[in-house]
């Protein structure tokens, strides 16, 4: 099952992490890392040929210099980063380590999404802020003094790793736009005019977000928002709510946030509202063979068809009209979900084209207790088409608006259409 071993590599090396990291690093740890990195995509990566301006080896010489100059652990990792980011792929990243993040990158308690060219506040989390006159809706133009997409493109993101402009976009100015050091304030400027200095140290935990929310719209259509495919009890989680999803003329299937998870997970749930066998992703991986490129061959692919999942039985079976509402915040395992549900041709997909990042990830750990990651396994759809670096477009788009529940208003219209 897909990303499990990766998750368990990660569980492992953070736990890792809460052991003293070195302020800074020996030159001898540095270019070793540095080489880690550069060694393992170079054997095990597979999207090199949508980075064909990339000369990756002339780019790992040209970092030695950079590693070495860096004056601590963090700002080493930085830099590692920024190199990998450079293979633009959203499953291909270093992860700095943990007990400096907790102190380095710990964000504000307020979400922004770019809409358009706007950056908006859309959630505030601590009413302190709130106090300060900050509201859901406002247009942030400047950070620290600095244009907002200047900001954006120099402070954040050279150091993210994302596969399409639309993964970009989220990563960028939604997941780590507010990013900082916990004992440093960021100063946000509005369209209003006003400058409001903003403590990272009121950030709350937030609470766990269900991985399975459903409720009735209305009598005629149910909801079911999927969060995730990962976690414990998934598949009793999902069980305990099928009656209800069972007892609903129509129903809207929501992924747009889903973070991802197994694909065991997602054929589970979608094996579900299918009456018929179907058939999963494609995939290819690299096949090297030391003989074969003794004699001149080049590395080759090993092809994949994808795989036949069976309907569960017809009591535990929903059949009744679907829809699915996808977006730019569709990740990994929730792709496939999409590619999987498309060939079933069971709804309609609305909304807009999905992160386009997926595959199996190979985990390594770092000098200074951090990690990487390497994707080993290109994903495709079951007709040849490529979507890792594009996205799965819908079959109706959606423009993206502040209003949060556009999508869901969308998927009810197009649901009362169905007989």
């Amino acid at each position: 099952m897909k990303k499990i071993i990766l998750l368990f590599g990660l569980v492992t090396i953070i736990g890792n992490a809460y052991s003293q990291v070195p302020e800074n690093l020996t030159d001898e740890a540095k270019i070793y890392g540095l080489s880690k990195v550069w060694k393992e995509a170079d054997k095990n990566f597979v999207f090199f040929d949508q980075v064909p301006s990339l000369d990756w080896d002339k780019t790992y010489q040209a970092y030695i210099s950079k590693v070495l100059e860096t004056k601590s652990t963090y700002d080493y990792y930085k830099k590692l980063q920024e190199f990998c980011a450079l293979l633009n792929d959203g499953h291909t990243k270093v992860y700095v380590p943990w007990q400096l993040r907790e102190v380095k990158e710990v964000a504000t308690p307020i979400k922004t999404e770019l809409i358009g060219n706007q950056v908006i506040i859309t959630e505030i989390l601590n009413d302190t802020i709130k106090n300060q006159g900050l509201k859901k809706g406002m247009e942030i133009i400047e950070i620290d003094g600095v244009p907002i997409h200047e900001y954006a493109s120099n402070k954040v993101k050279p150091y993210v790793s994302y596969s399409t402009e639309q993964d970009m976009n989220v990563q960028v100015y939604e997941y780590n736009l507010l990013k900082g050091n916990i004992e440093e304030k960021i100063k946000l400027k509005t369209k209003n005019g006003k400058v409001y200095p903003v403590s990272r140290k009121l950030i709350k935990p937030e609470s766990d977000t269900p991985t399975f929310e459903f409720r009735k719209l209305n009598e005629e259509i149910g909801y079911l928002k999927i969060s995730r495919f990962w976690g414990d009890n998934l598949k009793a989680k999902f069980d305990s709510i099928f009656q209800n999803i069972q007892s609903m003329p129509k129903l809207i299937i929501d992924v747009s946030e889903n973070q991802g998870g197994s694909n065991g997970y997602s054929n589970y749930v979608l094996s579900h509202f299918v009456d018929k066998p179907f058939m999963t992703s494609r995939w290819k991986t690299l096949m090297y063979m030391p003989a074969w490129v003794s004699n001149g061959f080049n590395t080759q692919w090993q092809d994949n068809e994808g795989n036949i999942v069976q309907p569960k039985e017809a009591s535990k079976r929903y059949t009744k009209p679907v829809v699915v509402l996808i977006s730019e915040k569709t990740y990994s395992a929730a792709e496939d979900f999409i590619s999987a549900f498309l060939n079933t041709e069971r709804g309609v997909v609305i909304g807009r084209p999905t992160a386009g990042t997926t595959g199996n990830p190979i985990g390594f750990q770092l000098p200074g207790k951090g990690a990487f990651q390497i994707c080993s396994k290109r994903d495709y759809l079951s007709n040849g088409k490529e979507f890792v670096g594009y996205g799965i477009s819908p079959q109706i788009e959606v423009k993206k608006v502040i209003d949060e529940n556009h999508l869901i208003n969308k998927g009810i219209e197009i649901l009362k259409k169905e007989n």
